[in-house]
């Protein structure tokens, strides 16, 4: 089959070289957005997808068919939009942190139309926004296209780095804002601003001397906890109340819950202002509301559950026996720093999720974000083996280079 696989991406060698230049100098700003989208959706269609769909979160999904309708195989890659104005544009010339998913998915599809690899489901190739509340989007496209084949997904792969190898989850991630609210000690009230940290100092020292204390996990790595931001509201003179927020960013592992979180949180803070009798505590889960570029309007929470898939898992192990069976150097590993729509195809939906792609996390995060074309062209070939593996039809003695 690898055989094959060369022969189809050798057909389309120009063309994805091509396409990454171009999608390498867009990038997905707010007045820019429309633009890269509409490249992307372009682009499977020139390349002969069956059928090129968009929906009203944005979702760009293109659909190769297969021969029999049994099990369906559906690659996940994103497009990264700016949270907000202040957060400035989306980079150009970054081919790592999600472009290199995107060429790599699309034309994985591409190759096995052009192996004419028989395949006995359909593969869904889907190009999802995602922001800082990045569950919109893959929410959105579970709930609504994807709802009436969701019996039929074999599984799902992530277009994300991984250095070619299967990688099998990684930390959960949240927002939560602890509220301090009430009347305060007339004492506070000599010099707000100074009152205002003065108040919310004993807890936010509190957070961190827990945050030294935070579980660990063998293959994630260990939960952490960082004081995103601290509010004032204000205080009403006629009532003499106040109310603070501080805001946490919350990273953590499979035996933590977001209620534990939340919980553990709200116990910290009634510790730190026992002795106020006049001041109420709660704890909540940050939520905001996401404008789409399509225009739709969604509430989103800000949690990523954490997941992990288990190596001993059929549609695991059959991943890395095509990629290992065609000389790619591929190992098990798991995401350490960034977050995916593994969150919910796995972590809320159970359907088997791993990750293949191009390019490291470290890349990412790092100055030079260079990855080459023979890098992206690998993962697409390898993106081909795993669908092929899962979904593909036997060859009933024949080996796939004879056919």
């Amino acid at each position: 089959m690898k055989t094959l696989m060369k022969k189809g991406m050798d057909g389309i060698d120009r063309q994805l070289m091509r396409f990454a230049g171009t999608i390498a100098e867009k990038n997905t700003a707010a007045s820019e957005v429309l633009g890269f989208a509409e490249c992307v959706y372009q682009e499977m269609r020139s390349l002969g997808y069956d059928r090129v769909d968009r929906d009203k979160a944005g979702n760009i999904i293109g659909t190769v068919k297969g021969y029999q309708s049994k099990n369906d195989m559906v690659l996940i890659t994103h497009m990264d939009l700016p949270h907000s104005k202040e957060a400035g544009t989306a980079q150009k010339n970054d081919l790592v942190a999600y472009k290199a998913g995107i060429i790599s998915g699309i034309y994985s599809a591409a190759i096995l139309k052009r192996t004419l690899a028989p395949l006995t489901g359909d593969l869904v190739v889907c190009c999802v926004p995602r922001s800082e509340s990045c569950d919109h989007g893959i929410k959105y496209l579970f709930e609504n296209y994807l709802k009436k084949r969701l019996s039929r997904i074999r599984g799902v792969v992530l277009c994300e780095p991984t250095d070619l190898n299967v990688y099998l989850g990684h930390k959960g991630r949240m927002e939560y804002e602890i509220v301090v609210r009430g009347r305060l000690n007339r004492d506070f009230l000599v010099n707000r601003g100074i009152n205002m940290l003065g108040t919310m100092f004993p807890l936010v020292n509190e957070l961190e001397k827990v945050s030294r204390e935070l579980p660990s996990d063998y293959s994630l790595g260990r939960s952490n906890l960082r004081i995103k931001d601290v509010r004032y509201s204000g205080y009403q003179p006629q009532e003499e109340v106040s109310e603070f927020k501080v805001v946490v960013d919350r990273v953590f592992i499979p035996e933590e819950t977001s209620s534990s979180i939340l919980t553990k949180a709200k116990t910290i803070a009634k510790n730190v202002y026992k002795g106020e009798s006049d001041l109420s505590v709660s704890t909540v889960l940050a939520r905001e509301m996401v404008k789409t570029y399509t225009g739709l309007t969604v509430a989103s929470e800000k949690e990523f559950k954490p997941w992990a898939m288990e190596g001993h898992q059929p549609f695991v192990k059959s991943a890395l026996e095509a990629l290992t069976e065609n000389k790619f150097l591929s190992s098990l590993g798991f995401w350490k720093k960034i977050v995916t729509e593994g969150s919910y195809t796995y972590g809320s939906l159970n359907i088997p999720t791993i990750g293949f792609g191009a390019g490291s996390e470290d890349q990412i995060e790092s100055a030079d974000k260079t990855l080459s074309e023979t890098q992206i062209k690998k993962a697409a070939c390898g993106l081909a083996l795993i669908v092929e593996r899962h979904i593909g039809m036997p060859a009933f003695g024949w080996s796939a280079d004879e056919i």
